[in-house]
């Protein structure tokens, strides 16, 4: 099962850990089940208040009466907490969790499909009902695209969230595949990086030829290239020498190897 669930509930066990800034051994898992135990993530404003609502905002998604977790979205929007807290520290913990309940059936599986399906129309609602300003036209760049195989795309979405709220322009997205239409985008104006969603196994032949057809184009050749999804988070060793400049495992990942990527 767990080789085979979406980047939506995919919540793989890690095979290996890492020291954290207190000498302790944290798990790829543990970081994406409480991101605090990251320095960068402590850093972000906000952080205790949504972290405060991770139990009752899992247990409105759950719960069969749909008016719990419309409340709570309505509670976040007036809680005044950055996108980029809300997704690291509420929303990407709470998919994480949702796929530990599929995966170890400790939860009705119609249960945690709604639930899922509600967490994705959170993100999308949040989104939209955040602040709309518009970043500085000298902003940073970043194309999002998904792979055919890229099914659930909640992964892609709240990178997207967090790239937005940290004032970078964004394009592309969910509704973009790897294709002629990125291509044509990317070499219609600069991107400092390229992020990609693999959503199966099978499609790192593709990913890999769009990382090298980007690095043969003039108009590429400086764009960084990400990339992450549910593939990525089964096998992120089959990737490690893909081409890309970042391989990613959760959004936090992103920000941190993208900010160190392009300055």
């Amino acid at each position: 099962m767990r080789g085979q669930v979406s980047s939506l509930v995919g919540a793989l066990h890690p095979r290996r850990g890492k020291p954290n800034s207190n000498g302790f051994v944290v798990s790829d898992l543990d970081l994406r089940l409480r991101p605090e135990l990251d320095e960068r993530a402590r850093q972000m404003p906000a952080m205790d208040k949504a972290v405060s609502y991770r139990v009752p905002f899992l247990k409105s998604l759950i719960d069969p009466d749909p008016r719990h977790h419309r409340d709570l979205i309505e509670e976040l929007v007036q809680a005044d907490i950055p996108l980029q807290t809300l997704a690291i520290h509420l929303l990407c913990p709470i998919a994480t969790e949702l796929g530990n309940y599929w995966c170890d059936d400790e939860t009705d599986f119609l249960q945690v499909a709604v639930a899922s399906t509600r967490l994705s129309n959170v993100v999308n609602h949040l989104t939209h009902a955040g602040p709309q300003s518009s970043p500085h036209a000298s902003a940073k760049r970043i194309l999002l695209a998904r792979s055919h195989g890229t099914k659930h795309t909640l992964g892609i979405n709240l990178v997207r969230m967090c790239f937005r709220d940290l004032g970078w322009i964004v394009d592309g997205g969910a509704d973009m595949e790897i294709g002629e239409t990125m291509y044509m985008r990317l070499s219609s104006k600069p991107y400092h990086l390229l992020g990609l969603s693999i959503g199966q196994l099978e499609e790192a032949r593709d990913c890999s030829e769009a990382i090298a057809r980007c690095r043969s184009e003039r108009s590429t050749r400086g764009t960084s290239i990400v990339i992450g999804g549910a593939a990525v988070l089964t096998r992120p060793d089959d990737f490690q020498h893909i081409g890309a400049d970042i391989v990613a495992r959760s959004a936090l990942e992103v920000i941190k190897l993208a900010e160190r990527a392009v300055g």
